[in-house]
């Protein structure tokens, strides 16, 4: 599998764990279960690994694209950059939460409560950026697929 196939593969786990974490965290200690607690530090330190994974796949479908346009070329900058912003939040609260004995560090909650959501937040603008490169601007796409016509008309038209 290629670099720009496995890239959104990954991306995909990534996105998914990281922006579950937070969540079960705070519902954890709202609902006092220590199980989503232990729910909120797996997701993360899964979803950091394949954050880490899909920065480096990343690299690979980055090297392996054909031409597209300027407006492509400065999004997906944009979107590398908010990748490795991402990554560089949750890998130290990925390590945090791994080196805590607890289900959920007691020192600085509130601020790892902060970061995390942060930390969601950039991811989300990620992969939001992720997704208009390929469906708006074709990054990725082969030339035959940006060429394929159109074979069902939009759903206004219908």
């Amino acid at each position: 599998m290629p670099g720009g196939e496995l890239h959104p593969f990954l991306v995909h786990f990534a996105v998914g764990l990281l922006l579950i974490a937070p969540i079960a965290d705070v519902f954890g200690l709202i609902l006092r279960r220590e199980a989503l607690l232990y729910t909120g530090r797996w997701t993360t330190l899964l979803g950091t690994g394949f954050a880490l994974l899909a920065v480096a796949s990343g690299w690979g479908a980055e090297a392996g694209l054909s031409a597209h346009s300027a407006a492509g070329e400065a999004l997906l900058h944009l979107h590398e950059a908010l990748g490795y912003v991402a990554t560089g939040i949750w890998l130290p609260v990925a390590v945090w939460r791994a080196v805590s004995k607890l289900a959920l560090p007691l020192r600085a909650r509130t601020l790892y409560l902060a970061v995390t959501f942060a930390a969601a937040s950039v991811m989300m603008v990620e992969a939001f950026l992720g997704g208009a490169l390929v469906y708006r601007h074709g990054v990725g796409l082969s030339p035959a697929a940006r060429a394929e016509p159109v074979v069902r008309a939009p759903a206004r038209e219908r």
